[in-house]
């Protein structure tokens, strides 16, 4: 009678350990894309720009982490935010990024208007 007790224990500690959150609660999210715009603001002695990039709902973890590294990534003048920030309104998270593509031409340089 112990076996199956131990091998259900054993099968809820490795599916509990395993799941994996992909998305990021709303707040949080709205939390990590202020403080990329936060910093690239401070870097480059400007303010932020208006028309932030706002999460609704919870947002796709890879998603949001494309978003907030290409702004700390962004040159200044920081004027508007990196087209890829558009991704956090995506409810499926972004496939990957091929190899040959170079980050900050695609994801970084081109802004929203």
């Amino acid at each position: 009678m112990k076996t199956p007790l131990f091998v259900f224990s054993f099968f809820c500690i490795l599916f509990i350990d395993c799941v994996q959150e992909d998305t990021v609660p709303q707040g949080d999210a709205n939390s990590q894309i202020y403080a990329a715009a936060e910093y690239l603001s401070k870097k480059c002695g400007d303010p932020i720009p208006p028309h932030f990039p706002v999460a609704v709902g919870d947002v796709q973890r890879r998603n949001l982490d494309l978003c907030s590294i290409a702004i700390t990534k962004a040159e200044c003048p920081f004027n508007s935010y990196p087209v890829v920030c558009l991704w956090i309104y995506y409810d499926k998270p972004a496939g990957e990024i091929p190899w040959y593509l170079n980050f900050k031409d695609v994801f970084v340089d081109p802004k929203l208007p």
